[in-house]
This record gives C-alpha cells, sequence and structure tokens, in this order.
C-alpha cells in the first residue's frame, strides 16, 4: 500500500470526481484510476462502486478516506515540523496583539492555525502598542497585530490589514452618554480611562496628549474588561477601535463615535514582524490572520 494511493484516493473522495482529482494531485485521470484499483486490490475490499462514468463511496470506503485525511494531515504536520528542525525553523510562535482592540479575527487567527498544526505551540501575548512594539524587539514575540503610531520600517514586514474606526465608550449616567458623535475637545472635562500596564503609563499618556491631542486627565486600567467596568461606574471614557462601523451599544455603556473637522478618526492595523527573523510559521499565521479580515465571517 502506498502513500500516493492513499493520497490519490483521498482526493477522489474529497473532489468527488476521478477528473477534479487528477488535476487536483497533477496527474492524469488514467494514472488515478489505476492507482485506486490497485489499492482496491492489496485491500481485498471495494471503496467505489463503479456505474459507467459515475461511482459512488461504499461505506468501507468512507471510513478508509476519512482516517486515511487524517493520517494524511498528521502525515503533513510531521513533514512540516521536520523540515523546519532541518533547516533551523521555530518549532513555537508567539503571537502580540493590541490589547485595546474589540474583534474576532486574531482569536480565529490562532485557532485555524493550530488546527493545521495541532502540534506547534502557539503563545498569545495581549499588550499596549509600546509593550508590543518592546516585546517583538526583545525577540520575546514572532509577530504582532497592532496599529500603526510611527513610520513604517524597512527592516520589518508590514502588512496592512484594516483601517479602524474610533469610537468612546461611555456610561448611560455621563452626561455625554447621548451623543451622537463627540469631539476631543467636548471630552476635555472628562477622564480618559486607558489601558496599558504600569511601566507603560506614561508612554500611553504621552501619546494621547501630546499626538492625539486629548486634554483630559488620564487613568489606567490593565485590561478592557477592567476598563469597562470603570466605564459603568461613570469614572470617565475609553477610546476603543473596532473594524467596522457601529452604532451597538449595550445596556449600561454607550458607544459614540470620535469626530475631527474631517469626520470620524480612523487607525490603520497591520501585523508587522521582523524580515530577518521571518520563518513559514510567522508568514502562514500572517496570510490565515489577513484572509480573516478580507473574508469575514
Amino acid at each position: 500500500m502506498e502513500l500516493r494511493q492513499i493520497q490519490y484516493f483521498c482526493a477522489v473522495v474529497e473532489t468527488g470526481s476521478f477528473t477534479k482529482a487528477a488535476d487536483k494531485v497533477l496527474v492524469s485521470q488514467s494514472a488515478i484510476s489505476q492507482q485506486v484499483k490497485a489499492l482496491e486490490t492489496e485491500l481485498g475490499f471495494s471503496l467505489i462502486r463503479r456505474h459507467g462514468r459515475s461511482f459512488d463511496v461504499t461505506p468501507a470506503g468512507e471510513l478508509f478516506a476519512r482516517k486515511a485525511s487524517a493520517l494524511l494531515e498528521r502525515l503533513e504536520d510531521v513533514r512540516f515540523e521536520a523540515e523546519g528542525v532541518a533547516n533551523g525553523w521555530a518549532t513555537t510562535l508567539s503571537v502580540g496583539y493590541l490589547n485595546r482592540y474589540e474583534g474576532w479575527e486574531v482569536q480565529a487567527a490562532v485557532t485555524a492555525f493550530i488546527a493545521r498544526h495541532p502540534h506547534i505551540p502557539v503563545h498569545a501575548i495581549a499588550g499596549s502598542h509600546d509593550t508590543l512594539y518592546r516585546l517583538i524587539l526583545r525577540h520575546e514575540v514572532d509577530v504582532l497585530f497592532s496599529d500603526r503610531r510611527r513610520a513604517l520600517s524597512d527592516t520589518f514586514v508590514n502588512m496592512h490589514l484594516f483601517d479602524g474606526w474610533q469610537y468612546v465608550e461611555v456610561s448611560e449616567a455621563s452626561n455625554v452618554a447621548w451623543a451622537s458623535e463627540l469631539t476631543i475637545s467636548a471630552l476635555a472635562q472628562v477622564p480618559c480611562i486607558l489601558i496599558a500596564a504600569h511601566d507603560q503609563e506614561d508612554i500611553e499618556r504621552e501619546y494621547y496628549r501630546n499626538v492625539l491631542g486629548f486634554r483630559s486627565d488620564f487613568l489606567f486600567a490593565r485590561s478592557r474588561e477592567e476598563g469597562r467596568m470603570m466605564v459603568a461606574g461613570n469614572r470617565g471614557f475609553m477610546p476603543i477601535e473596532t473594524r467596522e462601523q457601529t452604532g451597538r451599544t449595550g445596556s449600561a455603556i454607550r458607544r459614540i463615535p470620535l469626530v475631527g473637522q474631517q469626520g470620524q478618526f480612523k487607525s490603520e492595523y497591520y501585523c508587522y514582524w521582523p524580515k530577518d527573523r521571518s520563518n513559514k510559521l510567522i508568514e502562514e499565521f500572517a496570510s490565515i490572520l489577513s484572509g480573516m479580515f478580507e473574508n469575514p465571517a
């Protein structure tokens, strides 16, 4: 029983056609048919029932295809890992992602990557922009999902994913809760809640004050959940970015567009990693993540 025979049979079952299977594995249709027949002869039972130019799969064939497909996937994973060891590639993946982004795409990309490579550990780390930047410079994460705050570096791969819409979340008890939109100046007397680790507070404060122009006092939370509890308690507003424009509100928190003279503010989001540390794991994860934004669920 040869590996190619199993591959050809699984391709026939997957595509439902000898012709399509031949195109998939890049051999002739007659070669596919011959190898499937040889496989059946060696096994001693039928995998498919032929009806002229059509066929159906026997119960034994369905079982064999299901089990064999799983085996082929595992074999490909073993090959991938062995190739990585032979070429000195990484055998784990560490992903850094922005702690204030609200979206499902990073989690979905991690899930899809693990489904392809179940034996490759994936570590995900949330942090502020500068925390993530520091981690990747220190080789503590392999690839980042984050916003753009500085000029793009030609020492990095910079894969643009989308432009995020900026909102502020406020308690329904807030004096600004029922505004249709808010400006930075309208929020000057309301504390701004930022998500940052203790050692990143000054950096986040400086960015929001000196780059974005916020004039509020600043409060800090360690996670988005903690920040939302502070918002719900009417301690201030929290900036947040989403992929899509939305008027969604909760029972206690309202989300209001943050606008300027040119309309609603937006931020660029990228997948980043250093060119000199690029490898197949990073590139595959980045491709999966990019696909999540191109093909939303």
